[in-house]
């Protein structure tokens, strides 16, 4: 007996010398009908599912690649930011050196007293209360300081008792101020490594304002 219906990938089609269907054609005619159905709805949802999948993965895809870009561009930036602190810095190194140099030289043609009364009076604030304080410089420039210190005490009126100490072991233009609350070195090296340090530091125009205040 030959088949009463046809499955296609469509559609259940009769067959063209069959009109009648028997009860039990009938029952498998409807199977066959749930079959399909249920095969076309899973091959929707596997069609549903790939594209989800898909549009998953590229989405996936493309925040990752978006993270990847920005670490990237992080560790670039950072890289690029060091370089140019590195960069900075040695222009800066350079720049103190030549400052300081041309500095060194018009102090060394300074007049000594005028060297020693500007770092004292730059630190008058911090000694005027002092009693007593010690005051350190080489042998040869003691009778220089003490005539600066005379000076300070009528025209600046600095009242406190002075021991000057001639120490061999200071080069000229050193200058040592000891009080009961610490140290001080104002001598010309100590005033210039701080300016250098300053300059390092790209201070230099506040340096020059901290100067003139």
């Amino acid at each position: 007996m030959g088949l009463a219906f046809l499955i296609t990938t469509e559609n259940l089609q009769l067959l063209s010398e069959r009109k009648v269907l028997k009860e039990h054609e009938y029952a498998a005619l409807l199977d066959a009908s749930t079959v399909v159905e249920t095969a076309r709805r899973e091959a929707r949802r596997i069609v549903q599912q790939a594209t989800q999948d898909a549009e998953a993965g590229r989405r996936q895809g493309y925040e990752e690649g978006l993270r990847r870009a920005k670490e990237e561009y992080a560790t670039q930036l950072v890289t690029d930011t060091m370089a140019t602190e590195r960069q900075l810095h040695a222009l800066r190194t350079s720049m103190a050196q030549v400052v300081v140099k041309a500095v060194g030289q018009f102090i060394a043609d300074a007049d000594p007293a005028a060297l020693f009364e500007a770092a004292l009076l730059r630190v008058d604030t911090l000694i005027r209360q002092e009693p007593f304080i010690t005051v350190r410089v080489a042998p040869a420039q003691e009778a220089i300081l003490r005539g600066v210190i005379a000076r300070l005490r009528s025209e600046a009126n600095w009242s406190m008792t002075v021991h000057f100490v001639a120490d061999a072991a200071l080069p000229v233009g050193a200058c040592v101020v000891q009080t009961a609350s610490g140290v001080l070195d104002i001598g010309v090296d100590a005033q210039l490594a701080a300016f250098r340090r300053a300059v390092e530091r790209g201070g230099l125009a506040e340096t020059r304002e901290g100067a003139q205040s």
